[in-house]
């Protein structure tokens, strides 16, 4: 049984070695993505002034301006330093990028193409190994499911038999072939514990059938789909425009939660859509989000079937599902939480190579061996 496992495993992280390097370095580079950003990106700040911020119909207007031709998201209102941020986002042709506006004049500031920066490089990289989208998608997923399966049996063949801690400890004044193993092996057994739950959290969205079975398994009754439920058509009014809508919903909201540090409010896309308002009181975090959908006509409150709704109205499935982006990032336990994703995902792309280098010492050992006997 351990010889299959062991050739299962070589098997595997000879097919997929590269591309782990590639899923967890680039991984491990996009974890501090926000950290770096607020260092590196003055433009995101502006001066305190005493007067209210720009209504949301405003902000859109100005973000049509400044990027004619592409779809606008939604405009994000964070704290009295932030700037504002209209968001765009289309499939075809791909962008995904902001404006930065003065909240207080409506200047623009500097608009950005998110998929041209350095974390955009890097993000296609650990989603599509750089290649077009429906060619590196498949790839990432496949290996995923390798890599999978590779930090499975190297449990399995690692796993300390003896209760002793010998088996996990540096041999002092060892070979280099006896580094490279032990190394190999010690890091894999702890890393691989954190890779099992970053590949585990990744493969919810390369496959949305694990994704629906994972989240039914909890117990979870919703939809796991996202989608933007529909105004009611029959109560629509020619004096009650969607523009004037955002305005009044970001005033009423903004009223009512004045510490709010993230309000986005997003743009409506046809007559029937409704308007969706995302509120975060932890701004670090993704998964206690607010989703409320408005009626764009009556601006009654619409409960929408999936998991993406009031914080307030989710269960415990609905929370474990809204948690796997910040599990996945370490964002869900603060700065440590990061710095563990980090290093797990540091160690995790060393093991490809201290796999590969046994692998090549032993081959070429092997053809010296057949060389010297004339074989």
């Amino acid at each position: 049984m351990k010889h299959f496992f062991v050739k299962l495993h070589l098997i595997l992280g000879l097919l997929s070695g590269i591309i782990v390097f590639i899923m967890t370095i680039t991984g491990a580079l996009y974890t501090f993505k926000t950290e770096i950003e607020s260092i590196t990106q003055a433009y995101k700040k502006v001066s305190v002034e005493n007067r209210s911020f720009i209504p949301p119909s405003q902000a859109l207007e100005i973000g049509e301006k400044a990027n004619p031709g592409v779809a606008i998201h939604g405009v994000i209102y964070r704290d009295s330093i932030d700037a504002l941020e209209v968001v765009y986002y289309q499939a075809n042709p791909l962008y995904y990028g902001a404006s930065y506006l003065n909240p207080y004049s409506g200047e623009v500031i500097k608009t950005v193409n998110f998929i041209n920066t350095f974390f955009g490089f890097v993000l296609r990289g650990h989603t599509s190994l750089w290649l077009p989208s429906k060619i590196g998608k498949p790839i990432v997923a496949i290996a995923s499911i390798i890599f999978l399966l590779m930090i499975i049996t190297g449990l399995f063949l690692w796993w300390p038999r003896k209760t002793s801690t010998g088996n996990f400890t540096f041999t002092k004044g060892a070979s280099s072939s006896l580094k490279k193993m032990e190394m190999h092996k010690i890091v894999g057994f702890y890393a691989g514990w954190i890779g099992l739950i970053l590949v585990l959290t990744g493969m919810t969205w390369l496959f949305d059938g694990f994704d629906k079975i994972t989240y039914k398994a909890m117990g979870g009754k919703k939809e796991v789909s996202y989608s933007v439920p529909k105004s009611d058509l029959s109560t629509r009014k020619d004096k009650m425009l969607h523009q004037a809508s955002i305005d009044i919903l970001y005033n009423r909201i903004k009223t009512l939660n004045p510490a709010l540090h993230f309000i986005e409010i997003h743009a409506v896309k046809d007559s029937s859509s409704s308007v969706l308002v995302e509120l975060n009181r932890d701004p670090t975090t993704h998964w206690k989000m607010d989703y409320l959908f408005f009626d764009q006509y009556t601006l009654a409150p619409i409960k929408p079937k999936h998991i993406y709704g009031s914080f307030e109205d989710a269960q415990i499935p609905d929370k474990i599902k809204r948690m796997y982006y910040d599990i996945h990032t370490g964002s869900i336990g603060g700065i440590f939480g990061k710095i563990i994703v980090f290093l797990g995902s540091l160690f995790c792309a060393s093991l490809p190579v201290t796999g590969f280098l046994m692998w090549w010492k032993r081959k070429k050992e092997k053809r010296t061996f057949v060389k010297e006997l004339n074989l």
